[in-house]
């Protein structure tokens, strides 16, 4: 009996110490440098281009983070600083769109031209409508933060790009 409870002692401390070095550690309040973030919904206006929806955070001009990735509505996303405004990150997300259809048939060559359904990867936080969760580094440190209240804003009140021959 006495080696069962050594062992189960042993594997008890070890998964101890692994939960705690794989934990993501989620500040509840970004850092000063982060601003009220936003998103803004689009459509690709054919058939074919598509919709989905951007978010963008702007941070102060002195700003120590560099911020990679985003967790909003239910999806993984890629942060990157805009070209024209330096002091905002955005990611931009494409909706799947409709689902084509498959060929299945007896012969597998005639199955030949299906194309591999797009998952949506899953998260790892739970969040509420309006919220997200950024990843960042800060002095060569990762580390996690929740943005709360994100509002929706009209595609006219955003300019970005604004190319000659599209209008917004």
């Amino acid at each position: 009996m006495k080696p069962f409870y050594l062992s189960f002692s042993a594997l008890l401390v070890i998964f101890s110490f692994s939960n705690c070095a794989n934990g993501k550690h989620l500040q509840e309040e970004p850092p000063k440098d982060v601003e009220q973030a936003y998103y803004t919904t689009w459509t690709g206006g054919v058939k074919a281009a598509g919709s989905g929806f951007n978010l963008f955070i702007p941070v102060s001009a002195d700003a120590e983070i560099k911020m990679d990735t985003v967790y909003f509505r239910g999806r993984k996303g890629i942060l990157q600083k805009e070209e024209n405004t330096p002091n905002l990150y955005v990611a931009r997300f494409k909706d799947p769109g409709e689902k084509k259809d498959l060929v299945m048939h007896r012969d597998p060559k005639m199955e030949y031209g299906n194309e591999i359904p797009v998952r949506i990867e899953k998260i790892p936080f739970e969040l509420a409508e309006g919220e997200a969760v950024v990843r960042y580094t800060r002095n060569g440190k990762e580390k996690y933060f929740r943005i709360k209240d994100i509002e929706k804003m009209d595609s006219e009140e955003v300019r970005l790009k604004n190319p000659k021959n599209i209008r917004h």
